[in-house]
């Protein structure tokens, strides 16, 4: 019985003092204020992915761009999880399908819709565009330290872009 409430002790002195704690507790716990403009930003292009699908989902009338359209709204609410997290304003909130505060993505949405219509493989051609895209951006965000849960949404984003990126080669 000495013994374990030695143990005990020892282990709560260990715990105080921080011996022994792991890495983990030396993380980034809050993301920095260019992280914070990249997630606003990304989450603007997951809705440009998301609505670019939908209109050649409804104008090219393929089941491939339906199906990841709906994986593009699951990409738009990890996003938005971690925007609220951070208490970071979300501008996808109030805006519209095909309707962008950033003017870069307006413009590429309209390039885009107007690129995709043309033809199936032109439309096909729209998705790879973007995925790639999608995959430059979250690689390049992936380079910097960031909180945890940061990090894995944008590894499992990356996993889905070049899942989507596989479909449409296909």
């Amino acid at each position: 019985m000495k013994t374990n409430k030695k143990f005990g002790v020892m282990a709560l002195l260990v715990l105080v003092s921080g011996i022994g704690l792991s890495p983990i507790s030396n993380a980034v716990t809050k993301p920095t204020a260019a992280q914070k403009l990249e997630l606003k930003y990304l989450v603007e292009e997951e809705k440009l992915a998301r609505d670019v699908y939908t209109y050649l989902s409804e104008n090219v009338t393929t089941q491939r761009f339906a199906n990841i359209l709906k994986s593009e709204q699951t990409h738009m609410d990890s996003l938005a999880n971690l925007l609220k997290t951070y208490n970071i304003y979300n501008p996808t909130l109030t805006r519209k399908p095909g309707v962008f505060q950033n003017t870069k993505l307006q413009t590429l949405y309209k390039d885009l819709i107007k690129k995709g219509s043309v033809d199936y493989a032109s439309a096909l051609s729209v998705g790879i565009a973007i995925e790639k895209l999608d995959i430059a951006d979250i690689k390049k965000m992936l380079k910097s330290t960031m909180p945890a849960d940061m990090k894995f949404v944008l590894e499992n984003l990356l996993k889905g872009s070049q899942n989507h990126l596989a479909a449409f080669r296909r």
